[in-house]
């Protein structure tokens, strides 16, 4: 199971995290205010990584 995280578009990470793969991304611009706020408005969190994560794995075993 792979996910990525990336503060930019996920475009390009599919070949790299696969199928089953996952990806925590920010899908556009135009957002300002301090990073930490961001990530926690956009998702881009540990909460997200982690559900990320068991949600690949999931797929692996279906």
């Amino acid at each position: 199971a792979r996910v990525s995280v990336e503060a930019g578009l996920a475009l390009g990470w599919r070949e790299f995290v696969g199928d089953a793969g996952r990806s925590i991304s920010l899908e556009h611009y135009g957002a300002s205010a301090d990073y930490k706020r961001l990530f926690q408005e956009f998702g881009i969190t540990a909460e997200a990584v982690a559900a990320a994560a068991k949600d690949s794995l999931a797929g692996l075993q279906a």
